[in-house]
């Protein structure tokens, strides 16, 4: 028997978009849609899938640019009864083939642009069937060998959204995303409706998404914008969608349009800081900046609250706990700045209102007392069902009700959550631990360093060796300056051995610093890895 109240994704968007009909909710470059329009499209899309054999649980890839097709396609695949499979436009062809694989996949929603890089890759994708195409000239071919491959928007013009739904039950498959891969192969990683349900409404607990917020999203909707965006609309309000980046425009669309929230990594922010424009933003309607996916310089986080305004709002989590493990919002940000509280300001905030959080004992797993350092576990109701195809990995980080983070944090007194490493990057040099984290800290106060990555290199007497990669704030770096900070400030240990200056860093497709690619340089010839 059905519940009367809306307990899966599609139901819940059921609702909301009817709640909201005649209210603007998504305006990309160049198109711009109320809820109802989103309703009736969406069930055009659900319609659509249906006829070509979509059914429940059944994996949809969506790889598309940021638009506002993505939340129509997103809601029209729950309310097929599928599960969504965000694929980053981005990734490469290498990339999509297995991931395509690996989840069994017998439907993509794709850009024009991506039909080259399907057509690669189906020959080797044994499960791929069907294709739909966005936004595709009338005049261009979109075949490929041995695919279905249809119009999206002819597609939806044959179809009224009047089928035949499924009632998915709330333990149903609704999402099916994908790791980062900086630890080997990327996991997949399954949501029910219930968890999604539950991460979307704490998501509006944490971030307080309303029906007079104006939302401006430019990372990319394959992962958290994704989430953000789905949230906002189960709030009410408008979302202004971007397919790439600039701080300048950035500015610019947040005071014409009244921008209240976005979203934005720390290397965007920095950008935005350096911008001409910034002048802009300080006189806005901004509340809020969102951040997260990597932490943010104190100095940069201090000037940035100084120069916009107490608007930061850090949040972390991972792909198992979708964004929401703990929260720093931006009056206690203005607190800490104001206080000159550094070791508040470089924490990730407290557990979210939905989340118990601890730091566990590598060994036992038992809690550990607070200032201890450990292993970050976290207990949530949105927190995954598990890998896809993974029995004994799921069993690995889920354990009785907890998911194992692989993070290496503390809790202070008040329940602050310090992050010290990514377990898998902690450095072992003769027989120490080394975080990198705490080393990169000491190295970034240094005024001709911009930015600072240390990695674990091969050493033949102590097995690994802390090497320091910077980036100049200028055009050069005194190295001998910067030695001096570090053996003033670290133990001997902790040291860089040596160093390496580089123009800039390399990021993944998300702005993150790609420390595996820093690290791969030195240790592809080895016969094992970093641990």
């Amino acid at each position: 028997m059905s519940s009367p109240y809306p307990e899966t994704l599609s139901s819940l968007f059921d609702q909301a978009l009817r709640k909201y009909a005649d209210r603007p909710a998504l305006q990309d470059g160049t198109q711009s849609l109320t809820y109802g329009d989103i309703d009736k499209r969406s069930a055009q899309v659900a319609s659509a899938l249906a006829s070509l054999g979509v059914g429940l649980e059944d994996r949809v890839g969506v790889l598309l640019e940021n638009a506002v097709s993505v939340p129509v396609v997103d809601i029209g695949i729950l309310r097929a009864g599928g599960a969504r499979l965000p694929l980053n436009p981005q990734h490469s062809v290498d990339e999509l083939r297995y991931l395509l694989s690996d989840a069994d996949a017998e439907t993509v929603v794709c850009d024009a642009a991506r039909l080259d890089a399907l057509r690669t890759v189906s020959a080797t994708v044994d499960s791929l069937q069907t294709v739909i195409v966005v936004g595709a000239d009338g005049n261009d071919s979109i075949s490929i060998d041995g695919i279905e491959v249809h119009r999206y928007e002819t597609l939806l013009d044959s179809h009224d959204g009047d089928f035949d739904r499924p009632s998915p039950s709330p333990e149903a498959i609704a999402g099916h995303f994908y790791t980062g891969g900086t630890t080997g192969k990327p996991k997949g990683v399954l949501y029910t409706h219930r968890c999604l349900v539950e991460n979307l409404q704490a998501h509006l607990l944490e971030f307080g998404f309303a029906d007079d917020d104006v939302g401006l999203l430019t990372t990319p909707l394959s992962h958290s914008a994704g989430t953000f965006c789905l949230a906002a609309l189960l709030g009410g309000g408008k979302v202004l969608i971007r397919d790439q980046f600039d701080p300048d425009e950035t500015a610019e669309i947040i005071e014409r349009a009244g921008v209240t929230w976005t979203f934005l990594v720390p290397t965007m922010i920095y950008r935005l800081l350096d911008a001409d424009s910034l002048a802009a933003v300080g006189h806005s309607s901004l509340t809020r900046i969102i951040y997260g996916a990597a932490p943010m310089r104190t100095d940069r986080l201090r000037e940035g609250i100084e120069r916009i305004g107490p608007v930061f709002h850090q949040f972390y989590g991972q792909t198992e706990v979708p964004n929401l493990i703990t929260t720093f919002p931006p009056a206690e940000h203005a607190r800490a700045a104001e206080a000159g509280d550094l070791d508040r300001l470089q924490s990730a905030g407290t557990p979210c209102l939905r989340a118990t959080v601890e730091v566990r004992d590598a060994q036992t797993d038992e809690p550990l007392p607070p200032g201890e350092t450990g292993e970050v576990a976290v207990a949530a109701p949105y927190a995954f069902e598990g890998y896809f195809d993974r029995p004994e990995t799921t069993a690995e980080t889920r354990r009785d009700g907890w998911v194992y983070t692989g993070d290496i944090g503390r809790l202070d007194d008040a329940g602050y959550l310090t992050l010290v490493d990514r377990s898998s990057d902690v450095i072992v040099t003769g027989g120490m631990n080394v975080y990198g984290r705490s080393v990169e800290q000491i190295l970034r106060e240094h005024p001709d360093v911009a930015e600072a990555i240390v990695v674990g290199v091969p050493d033949e007497e102590w097995g690994e060796a802390v090497h320091a990669v910077l980036v100049p704030a200028e055009t050069t770096i005194d190295r001998e300056s910067v030695e001096a900070v570090a053996d003033e400030r670290l133990a001997a240990y902790k040291r860089p051995k040596s160093y390496e200056i580089l123009e800039s860093l390399p990021t993944t497709n998300l702005g993150k610093i790609d420390r595996s690619e820093i690290r791969e340089r030195y240790w592809d010839d080895e016969e094992r890895s970093i641990h």
